[in-house]
């Protein structure tokens, strides 16, 4: 019987610590800011796509980029801001399968990739144009 009664004594003095322990991790957890650009965002955006329905769609404020494929449209937006320095209202995100090839008896695969159409406010224009 001695033994129960220890137990039930460690047992109320450790309660009180616990949940105070608790509540403050919870209240840590919720202040974090999500929405940093966290470090290089240089190999986000491989290059921009120039084809003639790219360039024709850039007077309406929509440029598309060939992207890294495991980027987030959020991060593919901060690329945007701190390569250009504007910031898009809307991303949109294609993953394009490559087309089937087949030269002779010899068949092969275009690479896959992905695509970025990146829509900017009106008048806000991007020079992507400068480093081709």
């Amino acid at each position: 019987m001695g033994i129960l009664k220890r137990n039930k004594k460690d047992d109320t003095q450790e309660k009180p610590e616990a949940p105070v322990v608790e509540a403050e991790m919870k209240s840590e957890e919720k202040s974090a800011p999500q929405l940093e650009i966290a470090g290089d965002l240089s190999g986000v955006i491989v290059r921009p796509l120039v084809s003639e329905k790219s360039t024709m769609t850039e007077a309406s404020g929509k440029y598309t980029f060939i992207v890294n494929p495991t980027a987030t449209k959020i991060d593919i937006k901060n690329a945007v801001k701190q390569q250009y320095g504007v910031l898009p209202v809307s991303v949109n995100v294609i993953h394009v399968e490559g087309k089937r090839l087949r030269r002779g008896r010899t068949k092969g695969k275009r690479s896959d990739f992905k695509k970025a159409i990146v829509t900017v406010k009106t008048g806000d224009k991007l020079d992507v144009h400068a480093g081709l």
